[in-house]
């Protein structure tokens, strides 16, 4: 049995962190009100933010350009999992949930707020480690996701229906 925990890399310094956030969004897009988004928008969200997020994020700043780790960074972990997929898809559902676009400056405003504190929150508690990227320069990314991407993958979902 440790050696299967070992290998989720539950061990690491601060996995509390990335475990407990992704429980809370998980059960926030279980029950929130569906407004703009239905179960099957909730499962193409998912599946594509969960995939861009783990090609992006492991694939090419983690391992290509080691600009950051996670946890051990020999191991591939339960708080990588929760991490880079499980809770950007999730923030990704509840903005498109509660976007408007009459107000779309404050939801990219408050989400990027949301994903930054969460990042810089994985530093501080040592579960992230910084190896030549800063914390705030994820802050252009975040207002290129929710300012453009996420309502354009919106639209999207809106027309296959």
């Amino acid at each position: 049995m440790d050696a299967f925990l070992d290998r989720l890399d539950i061990y690491a310094s601060g996995i509390w962190l990335p475990l407990l956030f992704c429980m809370t969004v998980l059960l926030f897009v279980v029950f929130m009100p569906k407004r703009q988004i239905d179960w099957l928008g909730i499962y193409l969200t998912f599946g594509v933010v969960g995939c861009v997020g783990v090609l992006l994020d492991i694939n090419i700043l983690g391992e290509y350009f080691d600009l950051f780790d996670l946890g051990d960074p020999g191991k591939e972990g339960i708080g990588d999992l929760a991490s880079y997929a499980i809770i950007p898809s999730c923030l990704a559902v509840i903005f498109i949930n509660y976007f408007d676009k009459k107000n779309k400056w404050l939801y990219v405003a408050i989400f990027t707020g949301i994903s930054y504190s969460y990042e810089w929150l994985l530093t501080q508690t040592g579960y992230m480690k910084l190896l030549g990227w800063q914390n705030w320069y994820s802050i252009p990314v975040f207002i290129v996701v929710y300012g453009v991407w996420l309502p354009w993958h919106h639209e999207v979902i809106k027309r296959l229906r």
